[in-house]
């Protein structure tokens, strides 16, 4: 039997639904014809984030799975004529506007419906790629990826609304405009959109696997905290009040004793005969103690605490077991924070057993080296890309795994520093460890001075500076920032 294949609900209204980017972006590929590896390989996302934005869409009742042989549904009514006006690309996406209504109340010279679309689309660039920007699939061609950047631009080119009062939508739409030729330089140029394709299943992969990280922590205090409750919820740790204290209960007479009773009592009923003594079958087993029978609530209660403990040990144990074993099968997969994420909350169920702690420390530093190499890679192509906000969110992103690292945080602060708006107080943080990783790099205190300049500490500037001029005293930038820092 084949294997079965997501297809498209028909009449829904996904604009209803909370979907991400990811999940648009794969929405876009779905026909009906393409399996998990075939859309992994399409859109260039992992086949375990492919797995699960399924899942999510077959949940949320937008796809259906289906046998590619069977015949084809009723065909749908047609769809409607494309109106680029109405920037299709937030169609497939389906969330809410990200824009302040009150900037709708500014008094210039659009509609109502040119300021929706220009803020919608605004707030929403850091959430689409340069294909969902445009409006096209990663097969376009250079034709049609051109036809789509002409119909978009011409809506978003400030010369189109020449002496129009645009306030401050005149900044938003010139951002805009530089996006959307971006984009289109990227797409019908080969090379460069090759890398930006590598770019892409870099994002993705780094996006899977955060997505993967958030529900393990938070399944992970999910557990520690079951496996911290379960002794005080099931085990008693002291005796009721409503059982009262008991003297020991004396010791009855023994086996030999009870038989002498029973001889003489017969013998005084037979009128002082002697009586035979029974047989060796016909005499009791000598009673052997209860040990269900304790001489003092005290005891019982010990006995009853010890049970329960046994018991929460078993079921803890197996707890852990059971994420243990699904570590073992994603790592037959080469999923490595899926088996870092279950041998983390193995862990909060078994947090005495040392080699299982040390087996998730050595998962868990392989699966953080797999996803800063992930990481750098896109913080580079951001940063040669000049997308310096962006850039500065994946080098910390580094920085936080690889505590420390010289590399990440020089990258950090510079992106900080060239940012429009970007973090100074942060900036100056990253700039601070690199310089104290590595003293003898001259690029890490031009980067301290031009942190301190920028966010108007013209003292700590000057201090940079002359510091860096002591590695070389002829430096031009250190040197104008010096002279600049001096004079006001």
């Amino acid at each position: 039997m084949a294997e079965k294949v997501p297809r498209l609900v028909a009449h829904v209204d996904v604009r209803q639904l909370k979907l991400d980017a990811t999940d648009g972006f794969l929405l876009t590929r779905i026909d009906g014809r393409l399996g998990k590896k075939e859309l992994a390989r399409d859109t260039g996302l992992p086949e375990f984030q492919v797995e699960r934005t399924l899942e999510k869409l077959q949940k949320l009742g937008v796809i259906e799975h289906i046998d590619p042989s069977a015949p084809p549904p009723e065909a749908a009514p047609p769809p409607p004529v494309r109106d680029r006006t109405q920037l299709p690309q937030f169609a497939s996406i389906g969330i809410d506007p990200k824009y302040d209504p009150k900037e709708l109340e500014e008094d210039i010279e659009l509609s109502a419906d040119q300021k929706k679309r220009v803020l919608d689309l605004f707030y929403r660039l850091d959430d689409l790629d340069h294909y969902t920007l445009l409006g096209v699939g990663k097969e376009a061609d250079k034709k049609t990826t051109k036809r789509a950047y002409f119909e978009l631009a011409s809506l978003m080119h400030p010369d189109r609304y020449f002496k129009k009062n645009l306030g401050s939508y005149k900044g938003k739409m010139e951002a805009l405009f530089g996006r959307i030729t971006e984009a289109h330089d990227v797409l019908v140029d080969a090379a460069k959109r090759l890398d930006y394709d590598a770019y892409l299943e870099d994002v993705a992969t780094t996006k899977g696997m955060e997505a993967m990280l958030e529900r393990a922590v938070d399944e992970s205090r999910k557990a520690a905290a079951v496996a911290a409750a379960a002794p005080r919820e099931m085990v008693p740790v002291a005796r009721p009040a409503s059982i009262p204290s008991m003297p020991a209960q004396p010791q009855g007479p023994s086996p030999q004793e009870l038989q002498a009773r029973r001889e003489a009592l017969a013998k005084r009923l037979l009128g002082g005969q002697s009586v035979r003594p029974p047989s060796a079958a016909s005499i009791p087993p000598p009673s052997v103690p209860n040990p269900m029978r304790y001489s003092n609530p005290n005891d019982a209660m010990d006995a009853l605490k010890r049970r329960y403990e046994d018991r929460i040990d078993n079921a803890t144990a197996a707890q852990a077991r059971r994420y243990v074993k699904a570590a073992e099968d994603a790592l037959s997969k080469n999923d490595l924070v899926a088996a870092a994420s279950s041998l983390n909350i193995a862990t909060k169920f078994a947090p005495d057993d040392t080699a299982l702690a040390m087996r998730y420390q050595e998962i868990k530093n392989d699966a953080d080296k797999l996803l800063c190499e992930s990481y750098v890679k896109q913080a580079t192509y951001e940063e040669r890309s000049h997308h310096w906000p962006e850039a500065a969110r994946t080098w910390q992103k580094v920085a936080k795994i690889k505590v420390g690292d010289l590399h990440a945080n020089a990258h950090a602060a510079r992106c900080l520093w060239k940012a429009e708006n970007g973090d100074l107080h942060q900036a100056a943080e990253h700039a601070k460890v690199a310089v104290a990783a590595d003293p003898s790099v001259i690029d890490h205190h031009v980067v301290m001075a031009e942190i301190y300049f920028k966010a108007g500490k013209t003292a700590s500037a000057k201090r940079a500076a002359e510091t860096g001029l002591v590695l070389d005293p002829k430096h031009v930038v250190l040197l104008a920032i010096q002279k600049k820092a001096t004079k006001v």
